[in-house]
């Protein structure tokens, strides 16, 4: 049971969310802002309420947690804003004593970093034959198949998309956390490729005619300015391999047929396209939250 100073810290958090209507696979949550407790310290309130600040991703985040998330479990701890806030949450209550024997799978260093700031026990992927449930941040995410593009933004430190996708693969539930700017169809932008480095050159020749008159490769800097050979500085992953971005001009009419030709091409190490099923994602807006799953829709090919 959470201790008195525990609870008047859970206050600060919003608690506004009830349940307007359900559809089939599609739920959808709306709230209204509470004033906040007057008897709350000045404190406790500073302590925690900066994350109301993202009012709608908090709360997506917040419901992951607190809907999703079962004593006992090996999580796997997702990289972004959204998951941020599930980290910084999850550890808030595990420390008010709402979960017990919790261990996190981080998908990066600065999700490990943020978990361990945040008191939750870490454990390594390769011992962790098992994670039963893993939440993510995504750069896009298509409708109804909830098929998702990750590694869009310059990594940092020891990031890693083919780490960040085992991670996924190996969850039996997983949650994505969007703003409904994300959930679309006809995605558009980049979708990154992991390539080897030493024919890196004509694997972006043959990713290039794959997408002829659609899209434009160009290799990932990791500094300067950006153009089709990467600069001076090409970026080399914690793998050493490089990253090409295949970049768009039209709506993507499937993402599930662009990651099976992406996978055909010889060189290609991985890509920042995550197909899982049956995964399901929250959809975040100022008026509420959506909950959408994809258990209708058999995507083509795996994480």
């Amino acid at each position: 049971m959470a201790t008195t100073a525990a609870a008047a810290n859970l206050a600060c958090f919003p608690q506004p969310w009830k349940v307007n209507h359900l559809r089939a696979h599609r739920r959808v949550i709306t709230w209204e802002r509470k004033p906040k407790s007057p008897s709350l310290t000045a404190t406790s309130t500073a302590c925690h309420c900066s994350l109301s600040q993202t009012f709608p991703l908090f709360q997506a985040a917040k419901h992951t947690i607190d809907t999703y998330v079962k004593s006992g479990m090996v999580i796997g701890l997702g990289s972004g804003q959204a998951s941020a806030l599930a980290i910084e949450y999850l550890g808030f209550q595990i420390r008010a004593g709402a979960f017990e024997s919790v261990l996190g799978i981080p998908t990066s260093i600065v999700s490990a970093s943020e978990a361990a700031k945040a008191g939750i026990p870490l454990g390594e992927l390769e011992n962790s034959p098992q994670i039963d449930f893993a939440f993510d941040d995504v750069d896009m995410i298509e409708e109804r198949t909830l098929i998702s593009v990750i590694g869009r933004k310059r990594l940092q430190g020891e990031e890693s998309i083919i780490q960040e996708k085992l991670v996924l693969s190996m969850a039996d539930h997983l949650v994505f956390m969007v703003t409904e700017n994300q959930y679309k169809c006809g995605l558009e932008g980049s979708i990154p490729v992991v390539v080897e480095p030493l024919n890196w050159l004509q694997t972006a020749e043959e990713i290039e005619d794959l997408f002829l008159g659609d899209a434009e490769v160009w290799r990932r800097p990791s500094m300067g300015q950006a153009d089709p050979l990467g600069g001076d500085f090409p970026l080399v992953t914690k793998e050493g391999h490089n990253i090409i971005d295949v970049i768009f001009t039209s709506p993507i009419a499937s993402l599930a047929e662009v990651a099976e030709s992406l996978e055909n091409v010889d060189g290609v190490v991985g890509h920042g396209v995550v197909s899982k099923f049956p995964c399901r994602a929250i959809v975040a807006s100022e008026s509420g939250l959506s909950i959408v799953d994809n258990i209708t829709t058999n995507a083509v090919g795996g994480i």
